[in-house]
């Protein structure tokens, strides 16, 4: 059992010990590091994704670039550009707007070494060999293990066979040794208390294990049953299902057909209520919580109040298996497939599916509208946890003619919660809209224009060519004459378009006006309404005067923590440092910037720590320090480069940029400007390390600072020093008061000392 992390990436973490298979294992890491491709197969519930994630595990060291876990159920349906997005989020492939995905994920992987595990391929074998094909002929470092029923049938392909667990003859003394064995006493002994083997009990404990036939998922599931009977009465149950098997089939028994027969028998012995819920789970995609099996799967013989009960029961019979926190459940692939086949036997998988298509699309139009700042991290984590949900609901309503004005209304939806923004996931989001409206009908409405100019941003974001995005705008606001009501979607992408692609002051007249729109449609808006906040003051900030520039970023920082978005807030640092790097002194800049960068790394975010390491250029340059600002337009330049964003498309911030790289090369010389330039960081995470760290550990000559205490804290106990109070340093320093007690409590610790008069007195005595 796993803890599924959202998102796929690295290895998940075990919720259970891993027990056996050490031959196998041996001999897999032999061959992985020889093999470009070895595909797992076997029996369903055999174990092929548990061996996998642990050979990931205890190879990970030798892969210079990690491993990467893909969990492929929420790319089925055969889907080979939504496919090549899956892979691309779990592997960390930054965005990229100029190419494919799968082009991007090649190119990304080419100079790599990484072990990439693909999961549950047989619903998607053939453009799963097409996306391994095209990465292992360009990615010679790259490893592909696959778990699939089928061969993928690519080149190089080495097929392992994962047999059950080697049990005990039916004669055999006792031995605990047996790989069945020891995962039937590892599970019994956790779950059933004070349960041991025994020379007595051994005998019932052989016929279980032949019975089963040594698949792990059923010694599992007969382990359920040990909780409520004896071992021997398990055995004598078990002897009567294997005769109801042979008795209908005078072949030899197969493993898939006794692994068939023990689901079966598991599925007998729930209760209705139980058998309800199982089947219509079933439907969920990569997972669900509580509320969203009471919506979808209640009704029809299983009221809602009962959903948990049933559910509590399924956990109990290991059926459904529950995250950590138990805040999120899924079911192993063979028991979803079992419920899915019973579902169809019912005639309900079309209702449980379109319920399934309600919640989500209903969801996703209240993700969309509950913004209120500081449960901004909450909903972007309930957009991730169920993003799979919803890729298959878009692709439903989309691919459906009578439902499509719905998918477009829903990837409009999902498109203003701003996950794909924090995800690194733009080119997927400019995918659902694409699709959406080239399948709805081509009406003048207030959705379609939307829609258009939510495109046209995200193709300004991505750096996509001017005259395609002016096509994209003009589209969208001829589509808003047409309609003739106010739609500040496409007043906002205008504003966006004039600051950013033209760098014209006009812009910002209009981005004013789309944030007084949006703040009249109310409540259900107010994600858009801070975001047009944002861009006003990025503009004012970039093109505006000191006059206007200062006042607008102070406003907009104080709203911020009003709100308290933290998003929001690491980009009134940024307009802050901005201000301070225009107008007043870079070195207090470089501060405030670093303290928006540290913000981006807690809440993660995978889009504002580019300009925020642009921005640092900037404030280095002005403060004299050329090689400082060499390093960081270089590691910017790499991270723009490698996400599809050409910075000399957006006027505004290649203005600022020019002029610093011009100080910069003054000061260096262009030898030694390019040689520092060259930094580079492939993913935003390495990034952010190299530039906090360097800020960390600096050092401080000329305040002589205290051994352990980082710049910022520094610079707040200096503040603290000079006498000023929490709300006046958070204020100075373009902090919250909150920030500034906690790096207080941290400088007491440091520097052992227990309040603020030691604080000042310590100070006043480092100065003496």
């Amino acid at each position: 059992m796993t803890e599924r992390a959202a998102g796929g990436g690295g290895v998940p973490r075990a919720l259970s010990s891993f027990v056996g298979r050490k031959e196998l294992l041996a001999e897999l890491r032999k061959r992985i590091g020889v093999a470009p491709l070895i595909t797992l197969t076997g029996v369903g519930g055999g174990g092929k994704t548990r061996l996998a994630l642990e050979l990931a595990a205890q190879v990970h060291r030798a892969y210079d670039d990690g491993v990467r876990v893909v969990e492929l159920a929420s790319a089925r349906g055969g889907d080979p550009e939504l496919l090549a997005q899956v892979v691309s989020s779990a592997v960390g492939v930054p965005d990229q707007a100029t190419t494919t995905p799968l082009e991007t994920l090649v190119d990304y992987l080419a100079p790599r070494r990484v072990l990439l595990v693909l999961d549950n391929c047989e619903h998607l074998v053939e453009p799963v060999a097409h996306l391994v094909r095209a990465v292992l002929g360009a990615a010679p470092g790259v490893r592909v293990l696959a778990t699939s029923r089928a061969r993928l049938r690519v080149p190089g392909e080495v097929l392992v066979v994962v047999p059950p667990l080697d049990v005990p003859a039916e004669d055999a003394p006792m031995d605990l040794d047996y790989e069945s064995v020891a995962l039937l006493v590892d599970r019994a002994e956790a779950s059933v208390p004070g349960w041991r083997v025994t020379p007595e009990n051994w005998p019932d404990v052989v016929r279980v294990l032949r019975r089963v036939a040594g698949i792990p998922l059923a010694i599992e599931q007969a382990v359920v049953r040990m909780r409520s009977m004896p071992v021997s009465l398990l055995a004598d149950r078990l002897d009567d299902v294997m005769r109801v098997l042979t008795a209908n089939d005078t072949t030899a028994v197969e493993h898939h057909q006794t692994m068939a027969a023990l689901i079966d028998w598991s599925h007998a012995h729930c209760t209705p209520a139980e058998r309800l819920l199982w089947a219509r789970l079933s439907v969920f995609e990569g997972g669900f919580s509580l509320p969203a099996a009471e919506a979808v799967c209640s009704g029809d013989g299983l009221p809602a109040d009962e959903v948990a009960d049933a559910l509590a029961g399924l956990l109990d019979k290991s059926i459904a298996l529950a995250s950590a926190d138990r805040s999120r459940f899924h079911l192993l692939e063979p028991l979803r497939q079992h419920g899915a086949a019973r579902l169809r036997d019912a005639g309900e998988t079309l209702d449980v599916r379109l319920r399934h298509q309600e919640f989500f699309r209903r969801d996703a139009a209240r993700l969309a509208g509950a913004f209120a700042g500081r449960n901004e991290a909450a909903l972007l984590a309930a957009v991730d946890a169920d993003m799979a949900n919803h890729r298959v609901v878009l692709a439903d309503l989309i691919g459906t003619p009578a439902t499509a004005h719905e998918g477009l209304q829903m990837s409009v939806d999902l498109a203003r919660t701003r996950w794909y923004t924090y995800a690194g996931r733009l080119p997927e989001e400019r995918l659902w809209l694409g699709r959406a409206l080239a399948a709805a009908p081509v009406t003048a409405d207030p959705l379609r224009a939307s829609a258009i100019a939510l495109d046209a941003w995200i193709a300004l974001c991505l750096g996509v060519e001017r005259q395609v995005v002016a096509r994209r705008v003009e589209e969208a606001a001829a589509l808003a004459r047409e309609v003739a009501v106010p739609l500040p979607a496409v007043t906002f992408v205008r504003g966006a378009y004039a600051v950013l692609a033209l760098g014209a002051v006009d812009g910002v007249e209009l981005l004013r006006q789309a944030h007084e729109e949006f703040g009249a449609l109310g409540p259900d808006f107010a994600v858009d309404h801070h975001l047009a906040h944002i861009l006003l003051t990025v503009s004012l900030v970039l093109l505006g005067s000191r006059e206007q520039a200062e006042p607008a970023a102070d406003e907009f920082h104080a709203a911020c923590e009003r709100l308290g978005a933290q998003w929001g807030l690491s980009w009134a640092h940024w307009c802050c440092g901005v201000v301070e790097t225009r107008w007043g002194d870079p070195e207090r800049a470089l501060g405030v910037l670093a303290e928006g960068l540290r913000v981006q790394r807690e809440i993660r975010d995978k889009w504002g720590p580019l300009w925020t390491i642009e921005a640092l250029g900037w404030a280095h340059a002005r403060a004299g320090d050329a090689r400082a600002a060499a390093r960081m337009l270089g590691l910017a330049h790499g991270l723009h480069r490698v996400t599809g964003v050409r910075i000399g498309g957006l006027v505004p911030f290649a203005r600022a940029s020019e002029e610093a790289i011009a100080r910069a090369r003054a000061v260096l010389g262009d030898d030694e400007y390019r040689r520092v330039y060259a930094s580079r960081a492939e993913s935003v995470d390495e990034a952010l390390a190299a530039v906090l760290d360097q800020v960390e550990d600096a050092p401080e000559p000329a305040d002589r600072r205290p051994a352990g205490l980082t710049p910022a804290e520094w610079n707040v106990a200096r503040l603290v020093g000079d006498g000023l109070s929490n709300p006046e340093v958070a204020t100075r320093l373009v902090i919250s008061p909150a920030t500034v007690h906690t790096h207080l409590t941290r400088i007491y610790r440091k520097l052992d000392i227990t309040n603020r008069h030691q604080l000042i007195t310590l100070l006043a005595g480092m100065t003496d």
